[in-house]
C-alpha cells in the first residue's frame, strides 16, 4: 500500500525573514525542508539531523532493500529487529484490527505482484491465488510463521512527524516539510501556510489550506500508475480485491499528526465516502474527496 510522490503541494507561502532549505530523497520520495527565523548554523545542524532520521528509517523500513531490517524479517520471522522497527509494525498491527484488515501491513506479497506489473505490464497478475493473512502479535511477538510486511502506508507520515517533533523539541517552531504527500508545518511569521492541494485532473490546485501547526496527507492513484488496455492500475491496493481501491480518484486528510493523517488518508481511500465519513467521526480531522465523477466532497466539520 506504498504511497509516494501521489500528489500535490504546489503553493506553499507563509513565512518571511530568513529562509533555509534543503532536499532530500529517501522513501522514493523528494522530501524539501524549509527552517525560519533561525541561524545559518542551526539550520545546517537541524539539516544533518533531519536526514538522519529519514536515512535511518529508510533503512529500516525498505521493502526492496534486501539489506533492510524489514527485508530480513519478511525472509526470517525469527530475525531479531530494533525497537523502532518493532513500534511501526504494532502500529500497523493496531490499524489493522481498528480496520478489520482493510489497511493490511502483511500485505507486501500482494503489493509486490503489482509494483512489479507496473514495472513491466506485460500482462495483468494473476492474484486469485494471492493470499493475504493478517498479522498477528502478542506481547511484542510476531506469532505468524511467515510474514510479508510493507509498512508504506505508515511509514512517511510516521517519521515526518518524529521529524516535527524534533525540530519543535529543539526550540525550531517556524518550519516546512513536504514529503510528497505529506506536509507538516509549524509556526507561521503570517500566521498561516497557503496549502494548495492539486487536482488529480488538471495542474492546478482544487483547494488551499491556509493553517499553521497543520499536517495535509494526500491519498490518490493518479501519479503512480500505469494504464493497461484502458483501465489505470494504480499502487494501493485494496486487500479484499486485492486489486486497486476504486471508490475515489483522491482523498486528503488535515489535523495535527502527520502520522495519523497518513495512515488515515490510506485507510480512506479503501473505502467508499459514505463509510469514510461515519468512520472519521472519532478522529479530530477533516476530510475532502476527489470522487470519480470530479466531485469535491468535504467533511461536516470543514469549515
Amino acid at each position: 500500500m506504498k504511497k509516494v510522490l501521489i500528489i500535490f503541494i504546489l503553493l506553499l507561502t507563509g513565512c518571511g525573514k530568513q529562509e533555509y532549505s534543503k532536499n532530500l530523497f529517501y522513501m522514493d520520495t523528494i522530501i524539501n525542508v524549509k527552517l525560519y527565523n533561525i541561524s545559518e548554523n542551526r539550520a545546517n545542524e537541524a539539516f544533518d539531523e533531519i536526514e538522519k532520521i529519514y536515512k535511518k528509517y529508510e533503512q529500516l523500513t525498505n521493502f526492496y532493500d534486501e539489506n533492510s531490517e524489514l527485508s530480513k524479517l519478511n525472509n526470517d520471522v525469527n530475525y531479531e529487529i530494533s525497537d523502532e522497527l518493532l513500534e511501526l509494525i504494532k502500529i500497523g498491527y493496531e490499524w489493522s484490527v481498528k480496520t478489520d484488515g482493510l489497511l493490511n501491513i502483511n500485505i507486501g506479497n500482494l503489493t509486490k505482484i503489482w509494483h512489479d506489473f507496473r514495472e513491466n505490464p506485460i500482462s495483468l497478475p494473476n492474484v486469485d491465488n494471492i493470499k493475504v493473512e493478517h498479522l498477528e502479535i502478542e506481547d511484542n511477538k510476531i506469532l505468524n510463521n511467515k510474514v510479508n510486511i510493507d509498512l508504506g502506508a505508515i511509514t512517511k507520515g510516521y517519521v515526518t512527524e518524529k521529524v516535527g517533533k524534533y525540530l519543535e523539541k529543539n526550540g525550531i517552531n517556524y518550519y516546512l516539510i513536504n514529503a510528497g504527500g505529506n506536509v507538516k508545518v509549524g509556526k507561521s511569521n503570517k500566521g498561516y501556510y497557503n496549502i494548495g492541494i492539486a487536482s488529480p485532473i488538471s495542474n492546478e490546485t482544487f483547494e488551499v489550506v491556509k493553517d499553521e501547526n497543520i499536517s495535509v496527507v494526500t491519498s490518490g492513484g493518479y501519479e503512480r500508475f500505469y494504464e493497461y488496455e484502458g483501465v489505470m492500475y494504480h499502487h494501493i491496493i485494496d486487500p479484499n480485491t486485492k486489486y486497486p481501491a476504486n471508490y475515489m480518484k483522491s482523498v486528503t486528510v488535515i489535523g495535527d499528526d502527520s502520522g495519523l493523517c497518513d495512515i488515515l488518508s490510506t485507510t480512506l481511500f479503501l473505502m467508499n465516502i459514505e463509510d469514510g465519513k461515519d468512520f472519521i467521526k472519532n478522529y479530530d480531522v477533516k476530510v475532502i474527496w476527489f470522487t470519480n465523477d470530479n466531485e469535491i466532497i468535504k467533511s461536516d466539520n470543514y469549515e
